[in-house]
């Protein structure tokens, strides 16, 4: 039982690791295409222009974005851990109830 948690745990960091790397690659994505977008300019000025964001604000959005995903990667597992010890806890002492009326 205990390898299977083992490896339950394993395959969830794995499994959020690459969700950190999926957010990471989607932010330079994004910085990349906002760096390739040339101003478009149609001859009409009757709108005010609209200002772009930098490649390095977008990154450090995205970064920011990670972060964000990471930490709450983190609080899930840590759910997830404390709910599995509260299952042991419950097989463990409901074995020692058994144990104490069988003695009886």
């Amino acid at each position: 039982m205990s390898t299977e948690i083992q490896r339950a745990s394993a395959d969830a960091l794995t499994a959020s690791l690459q969700a950190d790397r999926y957010a990471e690659i989607l932010a330079v994505v994004a910085a990349v295409q906002a760096a390739q977008v040339a101003p478009q300019h149609n001859g009409c000025s009757c709108a005010p222009a609209r200002s772009r964001r930098s490649g390095g604000e977008v990154a450090a959005i995205a970064a920011g974005v990670c972060a964000c995903v990471g930490v709450a990667t983190a609080a899930l597992l840590a759910v997830a851990v404390a709910a599995v010890a509260v299952g042991f806890t419950a097989v463990v002492l409901l074995l020692i109830v058994r144990q104490i009326r069988k003695g009886k």
